[in-house]
C-alpha cells in the first residue's frame, strides 16, 4: 500500500454482527453495500475477535493488544484511567501523531459509552445510531478539498438491538418486523447442543437467563429471532451505504482505505445460543473486509485477528511503524495468494455474573484447527476442525485418533499464554506431554 500521497482511512464497525450471517451461501439477508465492499476488497473469512464481548474486543481493536494485557476483562465500567483510548499508543493518538485528522462517530464502549475527549479523536457523534450516519456523511463532505489525510471511525450499535428483541423489550432505534415464521430462516444445522459441549457453557446460559432471554424459546421463536437479526443487519447495511455514497460523492473513494468489521458475533440459534461471550464460531468469527488503494480483491482463508491486526494495517497504510510490542501484524491486503499459515491466533473470554468464581476460557486457531479450553467442568477441552466441521458438532478432543493434534494445540495455547503474559489462565490449561521440564512448577510457584 504505497502511493505518492498517504490514503485516507475509514473504519466502519457494526456491533454483534457474526460473519456466518453474510457468508456467501447464507442467502437469508440482503447486504448490497457490504457486497460492494467485498467485490472491491480483500475479505478475511477467518477473522476472530480477541474476546467475544463489546468492551474488551473494542479495547483490543483500538490498541492492538489482548484484553488481559489492558486489564479489561468484561463490560463493567472501569475508571477513567483505564480507558484504552487515553493511551499514547492507541489508534487515535498514533494516527494524529502521523499527521491524520481523526474523527469518531457512534459507539465507543471501550470503556465509556461515547468516545472520551482524550482519545485522540474529534467526537462527531455520541453513542447511538440515530443521526450517526448523518454526522459521518456531513464530515466526509467537508473533507473533499482538505489537504491532510483523515481517519474516520464510524461505529454502529446495531444489530446489537437483537438483545432487546430476545428479552421482548423495546428496541432503541425502532422495532423490526421478523415477518411470518414460515418465511423465516430455518434453524441452523447445529441448532441442538453438541454431545460433548462444555458443561460450563450450558451452565452459563441458564445463569444469565435475564440477559439472554431465550431459555424457553420454541423452535418457532428461534426462527423469528433469526429473521429479526437479519432485518437489523440490513438496517445497518443501509447506513453503511449512506457513508460509502458520501465518500463517492466527495471524490474520496479512490484515495481511501476502508475497513469493515464487528466487535463480535451472535449465537443466532446455533447450539441454542444467542448473545456472545461463548467461544463458538458464531460468536468469535466476524466480518473483516479491507478495500481501497493497494488492495488486491479476493478472499483470504488463513486465521487472522480482527482485534490485533486492524491497527497495524492502518499504521502501515499511513506509512507509520507499529509499536514494537504489538502481537498483531498488517493484514495481507496486497497479496491474494492463499497459502497455508502456521500463525496462531488467540481468543479469550470471561462470563460476567454477580457471584464469582467466573467462568473463563481461551481458544487458539492454527491452520484448520481450533482448540478451546474453559476453566471448569466436563468437556472443558474442545478441539474442532473448523474447515470440515464449521458447526463444531464433533469434539475431536474426546477421540484418541486426534491425540497428536490435541498435543500440538495444547502446546500452542501454552506458548500463547506465555508470550502474552496471560498468567490468569496459565494455571488452568492442560499442559502438553512434552512441555519443558519444570513448566508446571514455575506456573504454580504461587499456587493460588
Amino acid at each position: 500500500m504505497t502511493s505518492a500521497t498517504r490514503p485516507n482511512l475509514l473504519v466502519v464497525m457494526a456491533d454483534q454482527l457474526g460473519a456466518h450471517v453474510i457468508d456467501r451461501d447464507e442467502g437469508w439477508v440482503e447486504t448490497p453495500h457490504l457486497d460492494r465492499l467485498r467485490r472491491s476488497g480483500a475479505e478475511f473469512t477467518r477473522a476472530a475477535v480477541t474476546f467475544p464481548l463489546c468492551v474488551p474486543s473494542r479495547a483490543s481493536l483500538l490498541t492492538g493488544r489482548m484484553p488481559h494485557e489492558l486489564g479489561v476483562g468484561g463490560n463493567r465500567h472501569g475508571s477513567a484511567e483505564s480507558e484504552p483510548g487515553a493511551r499514547p499508543d492507541s489508534m487515535g493518538h498514533l494516527l494524529t501523531a502521523a499527521g491524520y485528522d481523526c474523527a469518531y462517530a457512534g459507539k465507543w464502549h471501550a470503556i465509556s459509552p461515547s468516545a472520551p475527549p482524550d482519545a485522540g479523536f474529534e467526537v462527531l457523534h455520541p453513542f447511538g445510531d440515530r443521526g450517526l450516519a448523518d454526522a459521518a456523511v456531513k464530515w466526509l463532505r467537508s473533507r473533499a478539498d482538505a489537504s491532510r489525510p483523515f481517519l474516520l471511525f464510524a461505529s454502529f450499535d446495531d444489530p446489537h438491538s437483537v438483545c432487546e428483541y430476545a428479552r421482548r423489550q423495546p428496541m432503541p432505534y425502532g422495532d423490526v418486523d421478523p415477518g411470518p415464521v414460515r418465511d423465516a430462516p430455518p434453524l441452523p444445522a447445529n441448532f441442538e447442543p453438541a454431545p460433548f459441549e462444555p458443561e460450563a457453557v450450558r451452565f452459563e446460559k441458564h445463569a444469565a437467563q435475564q440477559t439472554y432471554g431465550t431459555a424457553e424459546y420454541t423452535p418457532e421463536e428461534w426462527r423469528r429471532y433469526r429473521a429479526a437479526y437479519r432485518r437489523l443487519i440490513e438496517r445497518t447495511d443501509a447506513q453503511l451505504g449512506r457513508i460509502l455514497d458520501a465518500l463517492d460523492e466527495s471524490g474520496l473513494t479512490d484515495s481511501t482505505v476502508i475497513v469493515f468489521t464487528s466487535d463480535h458475533g451472535d449465537g443466532d440459534g446455533a447450539h441454542r445460543w444467542n448473545q456472545k461471550t461463548a467461544l463458538f464460531e458464531e460468536c468469535v468469527r466476524v466480518p473483516l473486509i479491507v478495500s481501497g488503494p493497494g488492495v488486491v480483491p479476493g478472499t483470504r482463508a488463513d486465521p487472522v485477528s480482527a482485534g490485533l491486526d486492524v491497527l497495524p494495517t492502518l499504521l502501515e497504510a499511513a506509512g507509520m511503524p507499529a509499536p514494537a510490542a504489538l502481537r498483531g501484524r498488517p493484514l495481507p491486503v496486497a497479496d491474494d495468494a492463499d497459502e497455508a499459515s502456521d500463525r496462531v491466533v488467540g481468543v479469550e473470554t470471561r462470563f460476567e455474573r454477580a457471584d464469582p468464581p467466573l467462568t473463563r476460557g481461551r481458544a487458539v486457531y492454527r491452520g484448520r484447527y481450533k482448540y478451546a479450553v474453559y476453566s471448569w467442568g466436563r468437556y472443558r477441552e474442545q478441539l474442532h476442525d473448523v474447515i470440515a466441521d464449521p458447526g463444531e458438532r464433533r469434539n475431536l478432543a474426546v477421540e484418541s485418533a486426534f491425540d497428536a493434534v490435541r498435543e500440538q494445540m495444547r502446546a500452542c495455547l501454552l506458548q500463547w499464554c506465555l508470550d502474552s503474559d496471560d498468567h490468569e489462565f496459565l494455571k488452568l490449561i492442560p499442559l502438553p506431554a512434552d512441555a519443558p521440564e519444570g513448566t508446571q512448577e514455575r506456573i504454580f510457584a504461587v499456587p493460588y
